[in-house]
């Protein structure tokens, strides 16, 4: 590495010398220049280690940030496919539970069962809306399911 310098320094010293000028006054031009050049790549690896501790300590900053803004989010990117699974099994429980309660309770009405509850009786009109809003709430489960990234 080092030969190199010098001898692009020799090449730039020859090519610059003035006439009468003796070999040993280029070969003193020439480190000169080597020195010059060794000192400039000093200069630039410092800037460029500079710069990299710069960069790095922006990068832990940033992912700070992230971290205090929203707790967990990066455990949700890094969720594995199990993890997944297990949420989207968990909703479409759900979605198959609310259905089964959406199918009781329509078919209690229009087969005019009665659905009691103790000693209390429940009338057509709510058993129909609890089966509407079973409804509701199965398909949001099952969109959720199905439609959303975890």
């Amino acid at each position: 590495m080092k030969e190199s310098i010098q001898e692009e320094a020799l090449k730039v010293a020859r090519s610059i010398q003035k006439p009468g000028q003796t070999k040993e006054q280029t070969k003193l031009i020439a480190q000169g220049i080597a020195k010059g050049i060794e000192l400039y790549k000093k200069q630039q690896s410092a800037k460029a280690r500079e710069r990299d501790k710069a960069r790095k300590k922006a990068l832990r900053l940033k992912q700070a940030e992230m971290s205090a803004q929203a707790p967990g989010k990066e455990d949700m990117v890094f969720a594995s496919e199990a993890t997944d699974w297990g949420v989207r099994g968990t909703l479409i429980l759900g979605g198959a539970i609310f259905a089964a309660i959406a199918c009781i309770f329509a078919a209690s009405s229009f087969a005019g069962w009665p659905v009691s509850f103790g000693p209390f009786t429940l009338a057509d009109w709510a058993s129909l809306t609890t089966a509407l809003a079973s409804v509701g709430l199965s398909g949001w489960f099952f969109y959720k399911a199905f439609k959303s990234r975890f």
